[in-house]
């Protein structure tokens, strides 16, 4: 958990200083103080643990699989496939989005329908949808984990089934979100256990082989949104490259900007400088916070409260901060929203609470509700390099995902001793 933490960040890091870019503001160097010493305070929160002496061995792979495990995964399979058809009809049937021109012009469309509802829910198929379609997160974080506890012709079904959903929540948000957070997720449950084998998942070639095709499909799905949002602008990929990085508080390195070519080798490399210009933007964004100071809107548990005011529960969150749609980093965002004081806190307290999830599934391995906390807190760490996890859309929806089927196989269980009676 905490070695794969400290890898993102340098990975990002040096990812930003080899781009072609830089940024508009000049308090990259503060930026990226502010970003270290997040790094160092989420360690001392989790420091306590390693003080305590608490025992972190994983379980090994193969044993203390959860109970129930492969009823477990049918039921977040079936609640995603349920709630994806209901995503379909809500969008295609009620709101009339049509997808034949691309994702990117359809996601635009059901922008402005949510701009002319207010927010508010499309119609009760979307709710349904949204609570239910992403259980195929679950079942991902299952059959990875403990794929060497099932028959193998589940366990490829599975695996096959958890990348349509994928695909086809992706395609219906017309986003990539998705895909990053599933592979986050899948990293998280890669951690969860000790000897995980990825030729002892699939020992064939032919099955490694597919695999990969459908993570390098994945990959090419996420440049295909970047170049299916350049092409809603009407101009080509290296012209909306060099529009679109203002926007992320960069500028393209002159040198790169005199490049010249045409084919598709050229729009894949300036595609590829674009997505990780877009992993990396938030220190330009930190940078800026930094020179603005902290201000009074909400950046920390947006889209949680979003959810909570279309349900009348509370009154909408003002987000409309001075860089509102750009990623600020977990650390950025946590000054801008609690000052200084509240950024050291913040960050000792997730750093402690890591530690606490590590050790309450360490303590309970066979416990969805444990995995699904150790993941929680594994994703906040993995993704702070651009937000909060939890603002992800997915993100709440996933969890609720993992507590009902966490509820109803433990109601399943229940019932079915008691009829022994």
């Amino acid at each position: 958990m905490i070695k794969h933490f400290i890898w993102v960040w340098v990975f990002y890091w040096v990812a930003f200083a080899f781009l072609p870019v830089s940024s508009l503001y000049t308090s990259v160097g503060e930026a990226f103080l502010l970003q270290l010493t997040f790094l160092v305070l989420v360690l001392f929160g989790f420091s306590w643990s390693w003080l305590a002496g608490i025992h972190y061995r994983a379980p090994m792979c193969g044993t203390r699989t959860p109970k129930s495990l492969h009823k477990a995964i049918q039921l977040s399979l079936i609640f995603s496939s349920v709630g994806t058809l209901c995503i379909i009809y809500d969008k295609i049937a009620i709101q009339g989005i049509d997808y034949s021109q691309g994702v990117a012009v359809a996601r635009e469309a059901w922008r402005k329908e949510g701009i002319e509802r207010e927010g508010g829910i499309s119609s009760v198929f979307s709710m349904l949808g949204y609570l239910l379609s992403s259980g195929y997160y679950v079942a991902a974080v299952l059959l990875v984990a403990f794929g060497e506890s099932l028959k193998r012709s589940f366990l490829y079904k599975g695996i096959f089934l958890v990348f349509i959903l994928l695909m086809a929540n992706s395609v219906l948000a017309g986003g990539r979100s998705n895909v990053l957070l599933v592979t986050v997720f899948v990293a998280g449950a890669i951690t969860a256990v000790s000897g995980w084998s990825y030729r002892s998942l699939f020992p064939s070639k032919g099955l490694r082989s597919s695999v990969f095709v459908l993570v390098l499909f994945s990959f090419f799905y996420v440049l295909y949104v970047f170049s299916e949002r350049a092409e809603a602008t009407g101009i080509d990929v290296s012209a909306y490259v060099k529009h679109f990085l203002p926007y992320l508080g960069l500028r393209l390195a002159p040198w790169f900007s005199e490049v010249g070519g045409n084919g598709v080798l050229f729009d894949i490399i300036n595609l590829l400088v674009l997505a990780l210009s877009y992993i990396t933007h938030s220190l330009a964004t930190a940078a800026g916070i930094i020179e603005n100071g902290p201000g009074d809107k909400v950046i920390v548990f947006l889209h949680p409260l979003n959810i909570l005011s279309k349900l009348g529960i509370v009154a909408r969150p003002d987000s409309s901060w001075f860089l509102s749609g750009r990623f600020p980093s977990l650390p950025a965002a946590l000054f801008y929203q609690f000052g200084l004081f509240g950024f050291f806190v913040v960050s000792i307290f997730v750093g402690f609470l890591s530690a606490a999830a590590r050790y309450f599934y360490i303590a309970f391995p066979s416990s969805i509700v444990a995995m699904s906390f150790y993941l929680m807190m594994y994703s906040i760490l993995i993704i702070s390099p651009l937000l909060l996890a939890i603002d992800f859309m997915s993100f709440p929806f996933v969890m609720f995902s993992f507590f009902l089927v966490a509820v109803i196989s433990s109601a399943s269980k229940f019932i079915a001793r008691s009829l022994k009676f």
